[in-house]
């Protein structure tokens, strides 16, 4: 699993003024429906979000730290099957 980070700026329009929604998924395009689901476009096709970084990306843009006064909103993932036991 990757993670990602969608990051807000200040559009009161967005989910939230600064910070980020992190999501955990297999793969960018699975991690943008994931958002979606939760923050659907508010225009078709475009993500309601400033940004979105991978993990690597988002630590050496510094926002880990503070985004606009924020930090992290909210943590979105999806378990995988597996076997119990």
């Amino acid at each position: 699993m990757s993670k990602f980070y969608y990051t807000y700026g200040t559009d009161p329009r967005y989910p939230y003024q600064g910070g980020w929604t992190e999501i955990e998924a297999l793969d960018r395009p699975g991690a943008d429906k994931l958002f979606q689901m939760y923050h659907p476009d508010r225009t078709p096709g475009i993500l309601n979000c400033a940004d979105i970084y991978n993990e690597d990306e988002f630590r050496r843009t510094g926002m880990d730290e503070d985004n606009f006064g924020a930090c992290c909103h909210e943590k979105i993932t999806i378990k995988g099957r597996g076997l119990c036991c």
